[in-house]
């Protein structure tokens, strides 16, 4: 192909590109003529519709308004722990529209209940959007929690009007009202051997977190995965010159089982012989050194925790004895 005749096809090309570009733009102009101009008010709703939702201080009525009708409400909340924070700021504080939203257009209608916020009929995020939007600084980690997951509401545990425990105001007392979900853990509380849960002495609290924290189970731990069972259990905390290291890989249930068990000091062995031998055994696939062959680990003869007294960690032998 000769210079001439390259250049003519690359001009035909850019040529025909040109031409499909126009007749596309052609075919376009009708679409943008049935749009329309945007008008000022679409150009305003748009601008601040993020803003809507926020009510003029013309919109609230006042608490005394709200107990017209809801006289038996109102009686009762005198001492609801809110009540402290409607005083604040000059009497301006948290009231009933503090929660349930603005309540003239609710009070005009004649008391329609579609024109106030209703926690009852709400989603469970709505609910907790609404909470969160006072209590977001001591319950950060609540999206993330296990609870908000599974759609356990801020109002499935607490309540304004019916709590039946002034502290954090709970619909019912610990451990009842963890037991309304957790059956599973409520039956391991009636072991031989457990917390003293429903004795009164530890409550699901003193451990777990409900509104979410960066560890499994809701524990409450810091960056020491055993801190929960360390803050009781300080003669374990170490650090020791010798640890033992399944407290660090594995942490205290690789051993024991948290909530009750039918063995002695919550083991999840019976035997304590057979717990030691889970890694304390000659295997190809267990980094623990196995048992001195002048060990007889029949049942009939002492635990290990016999010699080895000091099982947790030790300053002064790697074998953990005295």
């Amino acid at each position: 192909m000769s210079r001439q005749d390259s250049w003519l096809s690359r001009h035909r090309d850019i040529s025909l590109g040109r031409l499909l570009f126009a007749l596309f733009l052609l075919a376009l102009i009708p679409c943008l003529w049935k749009l329309g101009p945007v008008s000022a008010a679409q150009q305003k709703q748009v601008v601040t519709s993020p803003k809507a939702a926020a009510p003029k201080a013309s919109d609230f009525v006042g608490s005394e308004t709200c107990a017209t009708c809801h006289a038996d409400l109102s009686s009762k909340f005198a001492s609801n722990p809110h009540v402290a924070l409607a005083m604040t700021h000059g009497g301006k504080g948290v009231t009933c529209e503090g929660c349930h939203g603005a309540g003239r257009e609710h009070v005009e209608s004649g008391g329609d209940v579609t024109k106030i916020f209703q926690f009852e009929k709400a989603s469970s995020k709505m609910v907790d959007a609404k909470c969160l939007s006072c209590h977001l600084g001591t319950h950060a980690n609540f999206d993330r929690s296990a609870h908000a997951e599974a759609g356990v509401s801020c109002t499935s545990c607490h309540s304004s009007h019916a709590f039946r425990v002034e502290t954090n105001l709970l619909k019912v007392a610990e451990p009842k009202l963890c037991y309304s979900c957790h059956t599973d853990v409520k039956a391991s509380f009636s072991q031989p051997f457990h917390h003293k849960v429903n004795e009164g002495v530890l409550t699901c609290s003193d451990c777990h977190n409900p509104h979410g924290t960066m560890k499994d189970k809701l524990l409450k731990s810091g960056a020491d995965q055993n801190a929960v069972c360390t803050k009781c259990h300080v003669e374990t905390l170490g650090p020791f010159v010798h640890e033992h290291p399944p407290l660090k890989t594995d942490g205290c249930t690789s051993c024991h089982l948290p909530h009750g068990s039918p063995n002695a000091r919550l083991l999840t062995r019976s035997n304590v012989n057979s717990l030691c031998l889970q890694c304390h055994t000659a295997s190809m696939n267990f980094t623990a050194p196995g048992t001195p062959s002048f060990h007889n680990q029949a049942n009939q003869y002492q635990a290990c925790t016999s010699c080895h007294t000091q099982i947790h960690g030790s300053n002064v032998d790697a074998n953990f004895f005295k």
